[in-house]
């Protein structure tokens, strides 16, 4: 196993340590996983999954992220072992964010990199080209251009929210299969493939979040999205850029090749399109597979899983921060 993130889905599972070691239990107590601590940067649970008081503290002294979320896909809690180092790091993200003309051609860079790589997911897939979908294409590629006029970091959202809805215009014309998406809707998503955008994007979220954290920087200190209490929105920030080169990919892959079909999803009344219990296993390992593809880093142009440039990209925005760099480059899909 890679060092990553485990994963855990299996309803009535138990996690417990022996010795240096990780240990997921299912219900008739046969061993699932067995991971050595040291190959673990965050652990997520699923639903009904019981943690061991020994693992829960073994993991949050080696600073690795414990995620619960609901099998919905809905963040419940996390816990983690807050970086005490980087002082100075962050007296220097005080400092930026509050200088209103960095803030504004961060958050500009940051939305860039989002429509950028929304524009080549739409691009790729354009084939043959039908002209709805390539008037979209030309919308985003004229909301790129608006950024560099943007004055405000309002006008920046403005833009953020045309192209977005633009974009899953397309994203929609682009389904080969009929599973009652129209537009993009959350809390309660009310089709399959919203329920499958909304759990991988809190899954991306949580991943992003912990590598704003091991770069030691605060991550309620964001640039394009609002600063709010309660809500770490430089992990928003940061995580733009690869929502289309991760979670849309998966998703399309998904639906196109028939791998979900209707009979996977169920309705609840109070919580929307909510995805079965092998719908949710086949979508995390989807998305663990296409976090090792590797693509460019925009830096140096080597070549690194993606799993691994949500950190650099962590990195690279501190770097920034400290004055090491004059400009942050998102992550482009080539």
């Amino acid at each position: 196993m890679e060092i990553g993130s485990l994963y855990v889905t299996v309803q009535g599972s138990r996690i417990c340590r022996v010795g240096e070691r990780l240990l997921v239990r299912g219900r008739d107590d046969k061993i699932i996983e067995d991971v050595p601590f040291f190959r673990l940067q965050q652990v997520v649970c699923f639903g009904c999954v019981e943690i061991s008081n020994a693992a829960l503290l073994q993991l949050v002294r080696r600073g690795i992220d414990v995620v619960f979320m609901s099998l919905a896909g809905r963040f419940k809690c996390r816990l983690s072992n807050m970086n005490p180092n980087h002082v100075r790091c962050r007296q220097n993200q005080y400092e930026k964010v509050a200088d209103g003309r960095f803030r504004l051609r961060m958050a500009g860079d940051m939305l860039r990199g989002k429509l950028l790589n929304a524009k080549s997911f739409l691009v790729r897939r354009n084939r043959p080209a039908s002209e709805a979908i390539s008037e979209s294409i030309w919308k985003i590629a004229t909301a790129i251009e608006m950024i560099e006029s943007a004055s405000d970091i309002d006008a920046l959202m403005g833009i953020e929210g045309i192209a977005a809805r633009d974009y899953f215009a397309a994203f929609r014309l682009l389904l080969k299969q009929d599973l009652g998406f129209n537009e993009r809707n959350r809390r309660p998503p009310r089709d399959p493939v919203n329920a499958m955008l909304s759990f991988g994007y809190t899954l991306l979220y949580n991943m992003v979040l912990a590598a704003v954290e091991q770069a030691g920087l605060d991550a309620w200190l964001s640039n394009l999205h609002a600063v709010q209490d309660r809500r770490p929105s430089l992990a928003l920030d940061l995580m733009e850029e690869f929502r289309a080169l991760v979670v849309d990919t998966v998703v399309m892959r998904l639906v196109n090749l028939v791998r979900v079909r209707p009979v996977d999803f169920f309705d609840d009344p109070e919580k929307g399109t909510r995805m079965r219990a092998q719908t949710i296993a086949l979508l995390v390992s989807e998305l663990q597979a296409r976090l090792r593809a590797k693509t460019a880093d925009p830096v140096t142009q080597s070549l690194f899983p993606i799993k691994d440039l949500l950190l650099r990209q962590a990195y690279q925005y501190r770097a920034v921060i400290n004055g090491e760099r004059e400009f942050y480059r998102p992550v482009e899909l080539k």
